[in-house]
């Protein structure tokens, strides 16, 4: 008996249990109201066109890098700021190219009082050589004199060996006076030579030191700053990264739209940031396409108010077209599909769509509607199908 009223309990059960559910199921299911706004799909006229994203750099970038060893003591430009050409943007201090320049400031000092000292050295020779000379030349005659006399017998042998011994004296003291001068030359040749020799290494000290400052190369603007003052500065070692102020603007366009672009071509650029629209002209196109994401490189002018790195807009216009333009609100988003809902008779008829481009506020329809049928526009994504629509 109790195994029958077990059984029974259990029937009841499953029974109260399956009508629970169908009475959940018809709620769930069961159509609702939703107020919405409804409009005709029709087809607009559009300007299609592409829009493609760059950047601005400078037409010439280069790092400013020492030349010297030494310890950067100023830098006398910030990020972003521009500069002049000869302008100096950075000063180095190099204790050893100083202490070299004190040294062979030195050097040529003593090369010029040695210069002054041979000088004198070589005017004091040749004074000498002329005394020397014209004591030889009087020594000489009277010698000739003396000779001529002695073989008349006119003068006696003592007087004549006198003579004779003065004018070789004479003759020794010319001929020394006479390499005495060449002597003097040469060491005044020498000197100009040391003399030379220390000015050239004065001049070389003094070239390396104009290096410890870095002169503007052209009118420009700071893009990066290298290094900050206080760090040791070396060549190949830079310290700022410069940029001309004649900018241009690069872009990656997609492959489709390459018969948009030739060298030469207008196109429309505009830079948000700054709210500049000009109109630029193609200077260069890269032939090589990136395999991965179909673009290439195009190189446009630039324009004198914006900065090196700023966001930049291409668009190419195109053709007019009519298509099917639905509000972007109108198209519900579940799961992987695209959903807008048509007025059928009053209720929701649910259609899977596929979108195309995007024209600011409105999205194109490329299959699930058809122009003329009436959509959801406003609480579309509150809608179930069969739902009732309230206008």
């Amino acid at each position: 008996m109790k195994k029958w009223l077990a059984i029974l309990s259990l029937f009841f059960f499953i029974a109260c249990s399956s009508g629970e559910k169908k009475k959940m199921t018809e709620q769930l299911e069961s159509p609702k109201k939703v107020k919405v706004k409804t409009e005709i799909l029709k087809k607009e006229t559009v300007s299609t066109g592409f829009s493609y994203s760059g950047t601005v750099f400078s037409n010439t970038t280069t790092y400013l890098m020492p030349k010297v060893v030494g310890y950067i003591e100023k830098i006398y430009v910030k990020e972003g700021e521009r500069f002049k050409k000869g302008e100096l943007l950075i000063k180095i201090k190099s204790k050893e190219l100083e202490d070299k320049r004190e040294f062979a400031k030195a050097a040529v000092k003593e090369a010029e009082n040695g210069l002054k000292q041979a000088e004198l050295g070589i005017e004091m020779a040749r004074q000498q050589y002329q005394q020397a000379k014209a004591a030889y030349e009087l020594a000489e005659k009277t010698y000739k004199r003396f000779k001529n006399l002695i073989a008349n017998e006119s003068v006696s042998k003592q007087e004549f060996d006198e003579v004779e011994a003065k004018y070789k004296m004479a003759k020794a003291a010319y001929e020394i006076a006479e390499r005495n001068v060449k002597l003097a030359e040469e060491k005044l040749n020498q000197v100009k030579i040391k003399r030379e020799q220390a000015l050239a290494a004065l001049s070389e000290v003094n070239t390396y030191l104009s290096y410890t400052k870095v002169l503007a190369p052209f009118d420009g603007i700071v893009l990066e700053k290298k290094s900050d003052v206080g760090n040791l500065a070396a060549p190949g070692q830079p310290i700022l990264k410069i940029g001309s102020l004649d900018n241009v603007v690069y872009a990656y366009v997609n492959e489709s739209v390459t018969g948009k672009f030739k060298v030469g071509k207008k196109v429309d650029v505009e830079i948000p940031s700054i709210g500049v629209q000009y109109i630029a002209k193609v200077l260069e196109i890269s032939p090589d396409v990136d395999p991965a994401t179909r673009n290439f490189k195009i190189k446009l002018t630039g324009n004198s108010d914006a900065t090196p790195g700023m966001y930049a807009k291409i668009k190419i216009t195109g053709t007019k077209e009519n298509i099917l333009l639905v509000p972007k609100q109108a198209v519900v988003i579940r799961g992987q599909l695209e959903i807008v809902f048509v007025d059928k008779n009053g209720k929701a008829e649910l259609r899977i769509v596929k979108t195309g481009r995007r024209f600011q506020d409105k999205v194109e329809i490329l299959s699930g509607l058809s122009e003329g049928e009436k959509i959801v526009i406003e609480n579309a994504d509150k809608l179930n199908a069969g739902d009732i629509l309230e206008g």
